[in-house]
């Protein structure tokens, strides 16, 4: 997991002068202290404080929980409180910087699955978020290694055909053009199957393809 991309930055909390804000910013100070312990004693010091769990200043206060969590790896914990600031954040920039925490924190946690999802809902809200991108994509070639390892079959000699047409679709790639080269990949596929050899390139670029159209979707 450690080419996984980091943790975004704390959330600054609101300058208001009350007891949620004065514990959260003290949290914040912990936290650029390394004490990440303390620096969660003081978050939940300032949500037991506020009466309203609806507002901006929850949502810093339980992204910055969550972030305190997952430095101490409690990586559970971490992602409920990401989540929580996900459902209360104002804009959905602050959504989708909660939501791709919750992903670091699931995958973390080795939860393959639940991080995926996590990434695919950050780049509905954010389609140029390009860390919880290659996080996505990083995971997904993970989960379709070791899925082809449990096939389990024989290793597959790409014939020259097979390797032109590779290059041809990298070339696609390259270009972004990430559903004409999946096509390309999969009319050779018909005519040669030893371009069975680039699956795993197929799965990817397919992947790819699959979260652009996601993205553009007025219903995503």
């Amino acid at each position: 997991m450690h080419r996984i991309l980091a943790l975004v930055s704390l959330l600054p909390l609101l300058v208001a002068a009350d007891d949620g804000s004065d514990a959260g910013r003290r949290g914040n100070a912990l936290y650029e202290q390394g004490d990440y312990e303390a620096a969660e004693a003081a978050y939940r010091r300032g949500l037991r404080a506020l009466s309203d769990t609806t507002g901006a200043l929850y949502a810093s206060l339980q992204h910055n929980l969550g972030a305190a969590l997952h430095r101490q790896e409690d990586y559970d914990a971490a992602r409920s409180a990401f989540l929580r600031a996900a459902r209360t954040a104002p804009a959905d920039a602050e959504r989708a910087r909660a939501l791709y925490n919750a992903g670091n924190a699931a995958a973390s946690a080795g939860q393959i699955e639940t991080a995926l999802q996590d990434f695919r809902r950050t780049l509905r809200l954010q389609p140029d978020h390009a860390d919880a991108r290659f996080n996505y994509e990083y995971l997904k070639r993970k989960q379709n290694r070791t899925a082809s390892r449990q096939r389990s079959g024989p290793e597959i000699e790409p014939s020259a055909y097979a390797k032109r047409l590779k290059r041809q679709a990298e070339d696609m790639v390259a270009e972004q053009r990430y559903n004409a080269a999946h096509q390309l990949m999969t009319d050779g596929l018909r005519k040669d199957s030893t371009v069975a050899a680039y699956r795993d390139f197929m799965a990817r670029i397919r992947n790819v393809a699959d979260i652009n159209q996601d993205s553009s979707s007025p219903n995503s």
